[in-house]
């Protein structure tokens, strides 16, 4: 899911499972934690499979070296994330989104470093994107 998408899905946050919230943000603060002290490997452990790979590929390397060259931002202040079936949001540092999916296992991330676009028909733009 784009994270586009998931940004139209996340404007009824009162639609979400509020149980499932605190395990999201987990996620979301691990991988943020992880880029504040340069740990690649932790913060691709975060990612979606199918994120991860994208980003290998696209930069031609392994995913913990990759992750620390994209512009992500480093703030660990996540704030509680908003979940939307099997989606959910957290904003950090008070202007960037992190987007995860539920998986099987847990949540991951899909997307991460979203910001307003500075085109007005695309709502976010990020970063990284499975």
């Amino acid at each position: 899911m784009t994270a586009i998408a998931l940004a139209a899905g996340i404007a009824c946050s009162g639609c979400g499972a509020a149980d499932r919230a605190p395990a999201a943000t987990a996620t979301a603060r691990a991988f943020q934690e992880a880029l504040s002290r340069h740990d690649g490997r932790a913060a691709c452990a975060q990612l979606s499979s199918e994120t991860a790979s994208k980003l290998a590929h696209q930069e031609g390397t392994p995913c913990a070296a990759a992750i620390l060259d994209q512009d992500l931002p480093t703030a660990t202040a996540v704030a509680r994330a908003q979940v939307h079936i099997t989606s959910a949001a957290a904003e950090v540092g008070g202007r960037d989104w992190i987007f995860l999916d539920e998986a099987a296992d847990g949540w991951e991330i899909s997307a991460a470093g979203c910001r307003p676009a500075a085109r007005p028909e695309l709502p976010l733009d990020c970063e990284l994107e499975g």
